[in-house]
């Protein structure tokens, strides 16, 4: 009899925690939060379907208006180089395609300065600065395969310049020396410029490469370099040269926004979407590659 009610016992411990756990509870895999955010983070990429960020990207931009008389070298036109920024929204398809568009503070320059003289002088004159952009993006070559977390990819896109008619400055020079070959004579001279902002809206292209890395689930890192092209005039300043015995003699700089692009661009991915795989086998497909 005792035997029995021991058998009982055995019995009804080895019972109670079944009954305990519950039927789903047995059927649930074991949860491990860290360890599932750790695969997403390296093996999900090719499993996103389409991702929003938001990005903030900080850009050195070089322009130069362009010189249709030098004035017998008296003048030129000179490269400007400023750190511009930006805020812009995006979205992404399959981490193969990216459209983004947004805001950002860029002026188009027109800068003068007077050779040949002494002392040298210069003048910088700029628009209103506003711009907004609308650029397209595709990945060329990943360097993460297959998980499409790096790459490069290549960029156009299109700028709208707003601007307003303004006049930004009158300069007059009277007096001056000039170096005439090897010899510095005094010449007298008369030298006006008169800059205005244009008041149709200006528009730029551009064509672009960029090298993406995803830092973690949240936070892209992109390096950028790209070409820019004015279509049309933003900022114009009219040069009057008047010498000694000599006729006036006209000159124009056409600030326009044309040159060079260099950025670094940092994205914040708030909503992301995922296509319904299992990211194992992501992981056992690498595993197995790596073995071979």
């Amino acid at each position: 009899m005792i035997k029995h009610y021991l058998l009982y016992v055995l019995l009804g411990l080895a019972v109670l925690p079944v009954c305990g756990q519950g039927v789903t509870d047995y059927y649930r895999l074991p949860e491990n939060g860290q360890q599932y955010k750790r695969l997403m983070s390296r093996y999900g990429g090719p499993q996103i379907r389409d991702r929003w960020y938001v990005s903030l990207e900080s850009f050195v931009r070089t322009d130069r208006a362009h010189l249709d008389n030098s004035l017998n070298g008296l003048i030129q036109s000179d490269p400007v180089g400023k750190v511009n920024w930006g805020v812009l929204l995006g979205w992404a398809y399959h981490e193969r395609w990216m459209v983004e568009g947004g805001y950002s503070r860029m002026p188009i320059h027109s800068q003068m300065s007077i050779s040949n003289t002494t002392p040298g002088v210069s003048f910088r004159y700029s628009n209103d600065q506003n711009a907004f952009v609308l650029r397209g993006k595709h990945l060329l070559v990943s360097t993460s395969k297959p998980w499409l977390r790096s790459g490069f990819w290549l960029s156009g896109g299109m700028w709208v310049v707003p601007n307003t008619i303004q006049q930004d400055g009158v300069v007059s020079i009277t007096t001056g020396k000039r170096y005439s070959g090897r010899w510095e004579a005094p010449e007298t001279f008369q030298l006006t410029t008169q800059t205005t902002t244009n008041a149709q809206t200006a528009t730029l292209a551009e064509l672009g490469a960029e090298y993406n890395v995803r830092l973690s689930n949240a936070v892209d890192l992109g390096l950028s370099v790209r070409k820019i092209w004015g279509l049309a005039n933003s900022v114009t300043t009219d040069v009057t040269y008047t010498a000694n015995r000599s006729v006036a003699q006209q000159a124009q700089l056409q600030g326009a926004g044309s040159g060079m692009s260099y950025g670094v661009t940092l994205r914040y991915n708030f909503a992301v979407r995922r296509a319904l795989s299992n990211v194992l086998e992501v992981q056992g497909k690498s595993k197995s590659s790596k073995i071979r």
